[in-house]
Order: C-alpha cells, then structure tokens, then sequence
C-alpha cells in the first residue's frame, strides 16, 4: 500500500491524526542518535525521521540541502544580532533547535516550539533550554524568525494559520517542506507513516504553488528546492516540496 492516499472527499474524511502515542514514542526513541549526528563538525545530511530498522545517517545529500537551507536562513535572520527568537510552529520536541545551534553556535537562541500536547512534552523533557506551547497563545508575540517546517499543510484552514504566522513573524517567516503543485487546485492526502513506526494516520493539502505565494501578505526573499515528490495513484498532479523564505 502507498504511503499517500489521494483523498477527494477532502477533509470529512477522519482519521486519528498526530497526537498518537506511537509518534512520540518514535521521537524519543530516535532522539539520541538524531543528536549524535548533528554533533561535532562533520556533514549535516541528517534527517530526524527515517524508517524503521534505518540509521539516522549524516551523508543524505537531500537532507543536507533541508539543513543547509535552514541555516542560510538562520544566517539572514541573525545578521547584526547576538540573539534571535524563533517559533518553530509543528516543531515537535525541536530538531530544528538542535541543527540551529550546530549552524550557527555564536548566536543566543530564544528558541520557542508549538506542538500538540504529548510532542510539547516530550521536548520539555528532552531539550529543557527551549519553550514548548500545546497551543496557538504562542502566536499573541513576536518573533524575528517564524520557521513552519513540513507543518502548514497540516491545517485545514492554511489560509488563516499563514495570516496568524505572518503576524508573529517580527521579520521572517521560512515555509520549509511544503507540498505543492503548479497546474491544478489543491487537494487532499492522507499519510500513513508505518514505516517510521508511527502506527497513525492524518490528512494534508497538497498546495498549489500559485495560491500560496498569492494569499502571503509577506514578501518572497527566496525559493528553494526541497526533496521528495508525492504521487499518490489517482491524484490529479504529483507533488514536489519546496520552501520559502518571506521578509516582513
């Protein structure tokens, strides 16, 4: 069975979603090894989700671009500063955290992430330095860089999630990993992620490149290119990610 089903119906469709006990049993499981590789001063292809009976390995050119990619934007938000605070929205337990004191260890982070209940946990438990939220109160301040890796497409109402990160981003906001097409309308997947041993499955948009860019209040600094196609069968359009880079 594909991983990604193409669902028409759309978003009536229901399913157990992200806050499963699989997923953050996962997360702390490959916690260790994910922050073994990030250290000392070798390659950063490092990827925090990889499937079941696989290393997390330092030398995946696909995910050194992700990386590299964070870290040019890191380094365009912490220009002139010795300190920067960062919302990462979706940012589970915070891998973003740890890559973004490897890229860039001269700078202070205020580093702040927002996720559902049992992954915001779980980072307080594993990376006690940063500020976890189980909730939206999180986008009342702002922040200089809002990073939304691989998350966006996760809520239903895009649209106005984006409106609410734009607020919150003082003057940056990084769309890293979305799914997107360029000839027809979004539509809707359903994942299910068995081979990271999440034991669940969730709904996402696959956005069309043109209506993103479009409902951005923010201007575009820089496109990226991103790994990973979707094709689920029957799908209008396979899938490719990208990721944005928006200035306030």
């Amino acid at each position: 069975m594909s991983e990604f089903e193409y669902v028409p119906e759309g978003w009536s469709r229901r399913v157990r979603g992200w806050d499963a006990p699989a997923v953050e049993a996962a997360y702390r499981r490959r916690w260790p090894e994910f922050v073994a590789a990030v250290e000392g001063n070798g390659p950063l292809g490092v990827a925090h989700e990889v499937p079941l009976g696989r290393l997390v390995v330092r030398d995946d050119p696909g995910w050194h671009n992700v990386v590299l990619t964070f870290g040019y934007v890191l380094a365009r938000a912490a220009r002139g500063r010795d300190r920067l605070s960062v919302l990462d929205w979706g940012g589970g337990p915070s891998h973003y955290a740890v890559l973004a004191h490897a890229l860039l260890p001269e700078v202070e982070l205020d580093y702040h992430s927002r996720d559902l209940p049992r992954l915001a946990q779980l980072g307080r438990e594993l990376l006690p330095a940063a500020t976890f939220h189980e909730d939206d109160s999180c986008l009342e301040r702002t922040y200089d860089l809002v990073v939304v890796s691989d998350s966006l497409h996760y809520a239903q109402d895009w649209r106005a999630q984006l409106a609410a990160l734009e607020r919150a981003a003082a003057r940056w906001l990084y769309l890293a990993l979305v799914p997107v097409v360029e000839h027809v309308p979004p539509y809707v997947v359903q994942q299910r992620p068995d081979s990271y041993g999440y034991d669940t499955e969730y709904l996402g948009w696959v956005l069309n490149r043109s209506e993103l860019l479009d409902a951005a209040g923010l201007r575009l600094e820089r496109e990226f290119l991103a790994p990973g196609v979707i094709d689920p069968p029957g799908a209008p359009e396979p899938a490719a990610h990208r990721s944005f880079l928006f200035s306030a």
